[in-house]
Order: C-alpha cells, then structure tokens, then sequence
C-alpha cells in the first residue's frame, strides 16, 4: 500500500509537484528573512546614534526623524548570501560557480547604486547626474551580458535583435527600471512589498526556465526583502531611502532580464514586466502629467497614485495592502497563464489593461478637464521651476544668512511672499519685497510657518487669497531644507 503523502502528492498538477522538490531555495528564503528582520532593528539602532535620519519637511510626512538607508540591510543580507552560496559543495553551489561572472557583475552593478544613494541620501545630487551614473552602469551591466538579444512573436521562435536596438532596448529597461522603483518609494512599505512580489515572481520564472543561478539570486532578495518589510511598514521605523530604492531597481532590472532569458514564449517574456506592473505604471503617468503641466521629469510632486489615495481618506497602511493586491492579482495571473494558449494571454492582458484604466479612472486620472487646465498653466508652473532651480544655485553659493534669503527670494517673489522672517534663539534674519508696502506687509498678509530644524523656523507671509498650492509648499520645503543644510555646515 502505497504512504498517505505519496498518494496526496501524486494528486498534484505536474507544475506543483516540479516546485516542490527545491527545498534548498526554501531553506535560504526563511534564512535571509530572519537574518534581515533581526540585523535590521540593530541598525535602525546604529543609525539613530550615528544621523543616519530622515527628518520630515516639505512633502515628507512622517511626524519624526527616521532611520533610512536601509537599503544597505537588505542587500548586505543578500550579498553575504550570495557569497555563502557560491560556496556550498552541492549542486546548487556548481551551478552558481558556473554562472560567476553574472552573479558578481549583479552585486557590482547594484553596489554603484548603493553607492550613489548613500551620496544622494547625506546631500542630495542632481538629478542628471544621477541619470549619466544610471546609464553609465547600464552599459557596463549591458557588456556583462544583461540584454535584450531576441524578441517573442506570436507563432513564431524568438526572432534575433541587431545589436544596436537591442542595446537601447535593454538601456532603456534598466535605467527606467531603476527610476521606476525609486518613485515609487513614496510610501512606507510601499517599494519593500512591491519589489518583494516582483523577486518572488521572477525566482519561479527562473525555476521554471531552469535558470537556478538567478533564481537563488532572486530568493535571497525576497527573504531579505521579507524581514526588513517587518520594520519598514507603516508606521516604518526605517526607509529604504535613495540607498536602497535604487539598488532595488537595478537588481530587480538585471535580475528580471536573465530570469527569462531562456523564455521562448511571449508569456514568459511579459511575467517579469507585468510583475513591475504598478511602478511602471506609475511612472508613465507621471512621465504624461510632468509633460502636461510643463514640469521638469524629474521634479517631486505628490500626484502618484499612493499620493491620491491617501487624498481618499485611505491609510498608508490600506493604501500599501490594496497595491499589494493588485500587484499579487497581475502577478498570480501571469504565473498561471504560464502552460496557457495565446487567446488566455491575450485575454489576460485585455483584463490588465482594462482594470488599469479602470483605475486611473477613479483615482482621477482620466478628467479631461484636470488635463486641460494642467496644459493652460504649464507656462507658470515651467516659470515656477525655473526659478526653483535658480534659487538652488544662489543657495550653493551663499555666504550668510542674508545671502540665502535673498537666494529664496528668487521663487518668493513667483508665488506672491511678501516677507520671510528667519528667528534663532531670539534673533531673527527678515527679507521684504521691495514692490511690497512695508507698512501693512504684515497686517493682512496669510502667514505660513515651517522649521527649519536646530531650533530654527521661518515665517513666509503671503498676499491675501494667495496661500500656496502642495507643489509650491513642496518646492519651499525642499529649499528650505537645502537652507538648513546649509547653514549647518557653517557656509554661512
């Protein structure tokens, strides 16, 4: 007679019963998830003692400074991982061994982006900067082999690239892969959750497709991303921050194009773009919006979709868990039309697009009249921040306190600030409009007041019925911290 568990498992479908035997890849993903969710409170610790903190301003809405950074948890917990592995006397230690060079060019890869977001998260960097080291480390990944170099028709075999366009192709995957799952990062465990479900996705393409060198890869990210998730959701104790955000992007580009490299079905080929589903997606809304509204690309707003819901009345936490949802659904979509025809997948997509449509039609997005009005004002808001941008450059050059009022007084004067009053200890350092009359400035002015941080604030007063919009008080708060910056590093 024939054991009890023989008999149940023989009862499952052939696809089942292929997963179930990899109990090494299990064994590393609860592994990596208790070392991340264990090393993570020990930084959070460190990093409070050593000023590794975010402090809230302008658009950042947390009450409290903030451990961030984390990012360096979670792939230390993967890199350490990865090492031990290549060292295991089985067969998966041959097959990673086997496959080195890819495996140490991903860890290099994501370590330029470790590195330019620890840069970026002690003094920000400007964002064409960013964007040359993000294509520069692209084509280093693209000459170690992490391309595009066929594509999948429908009823035909994979159909060769000319080197050039696959070279774009794959560029324009990675780097936009990358700033994808960096906007995103907007919520707390938002990019956490969302890079964990696209990691779990490609490690079973991976499996599925045999590619096991990346699938360990991609299990190690999942555990480390599991643990930190523990301490990075709402109400986070730790961010990610640029740290982590972009080196989950790059990972996450390189490991997805190599999960399905050996994919020779246009199923296959699509799993890992729709498992980025909702960063993309994001990303290309706000692409359209920014180019609308006259706004540089690269600009912060708080128009994302996580940013409309919690417009709604919905709580970060609700907010993270129905992305979630929808990320899961796309993705458990996806793996199951995995052995399906071509009419299922195309019904799939059809369903795809039609409850992202659907979607931004309730979060607001489809309002013919919100566009047209975006495009009727994309010359002030181009004006807007142009003189943002200027009152940038002032402020790196400033020498004292005055020279970085009259630096802010540059964007001041767009949106209707009469004065601006500095106070410290006491004192205080004030900026008046000259047009402005110095008589009455105060008397019916709307005042709005924000700290600056070591005990500093700063009062703006507005012309009456002016009071600034959300992205004017982001761009105040934005430059107001570069003033705190600066005043801190003694220049003034």
């Amino acid at each position: 007679m024939q054991p009890a568990t023989t008999t149940f498992a023989s009862s499952w479908p052939d696809w089942l019963v292929y997963f179930a035997q990899f109990k090494t890849y299990y064994a590393m993903f609860i592994l990596t998830a208790l070392a991340a969710a264990i090393i993570t409170p020990v930084y959070i610790f460190a990093a409070l003692r050593l000023g590794l903190v975010d402090h809230p301003y302008g658009r950042k809405q947390h009450e409290r400074a903030t451990a961030t950074m984390g990012g360096l948890v979670v792939f230390a917990v993967v890199f350490a991982g990865a090492i031990v592995a290549l060292r295991l006397e089985n067969l998966v230690g041959e097959m990673l061994r086997a496959k080195a060079l890819y495996i140490y060019g991903l860890i290099a890869c994501t370590a330029c982006m470790l590195l330019l977001g620890i840069l970026d998260d002690r003094h920000p960097i400007r964002p064409r900067i960013k964007l040359l080291v993000q294509v520069v480390v692209a084509l280093a990944a693209i000459g170690l082999g992490f391309r595009i170099e066929a594509v999948t028709v429908p009823g035909y075999d994979s159909v060769p690239l000319p080197q050039v366009v696959g070279i774009l192709l794959s560029l324009l995957w990675i780097v936009g892969i990358t700033n994808a799952i960096n906007l995103s990062d907007g919520l707390d465990g938002l990019a956490t959750g969302i890079c964990l479900l696209a990691s779990a996705v490609n490690a079973v393409v991976a499996i599925y497709l045999g590619n096991h060198y990346m699938t360990v890869m991609m299990v190690l990210l999942a555990g480390s991303l599991l643990g930190f998730l523990r301490w990075n959701f709402h109400p986070a104790r730790v961010f990610l921050g640029d740290t982590g955000s972009l080196a989950l992007g790059m990972y996450l580009a390189l490991a997805s194009l190599h999960s399905a490299q050996k994919a020779h079905t246009v199923v296959l080929i699509l799993i890992p773009l729709f498992a980025l589903g909702y960063p993309i997606f994001d990303t290309l809304l706000a692409i359209g919006r920014r180019m609308v509204r006259g706004q540089p690309l690269f600009a912060s707003d708080r128009d994302h979709i996580h940013h409309r819901l919690a417009r709604r009345g919905v709580r970060p936490s609700a907010a993270a868990f129905l992305i979630y949802a929808a990320s899961f659904l796309v993705s458990l979509l996806c793996i199951a039309a995995m052995t399906a025809n071509y009419f299922i997948l195309g019904l799939g997509v059809a369903g795809v697009m039609v409850m992202a449509l659907f979607s931004a039609r309730v979060l607001g997005y489809l309002e013919w009249g919100g566009w047209t009005a975006r495009w009727s004002g994309r010359e002030e808001t181009r004006i807007l921040h142009a003189a943002a941008e200027l009152a940038r450059l002032k402020m790196r050059q400033a020498h004292g306190l005055d020279e970085l009022l009259r630096a802010l007084a540059v964007l001041a004067c767009e949106i209707g600030c009469r004065e601006m009053v500095v106070t410290h200890e006491g004192s205080q350092a004030r900026w008046a409009d000259p047009l402005a009359n110095s008589a009455d400035a105060s008397a019916d002015s709307q005042l709005y007041e924000t700290p600056l941080g070591e005990g500093r604030t700063i009062r703006f007063a507005f012309r009456p019925g002016c009071p600034p919009n959300q992205e004017q008080e982001a761009l105040i708060g934005e430059l107001c911290h570069l003033m705190n910056e600066r005043m801190n590093a003694g220049r003034p």
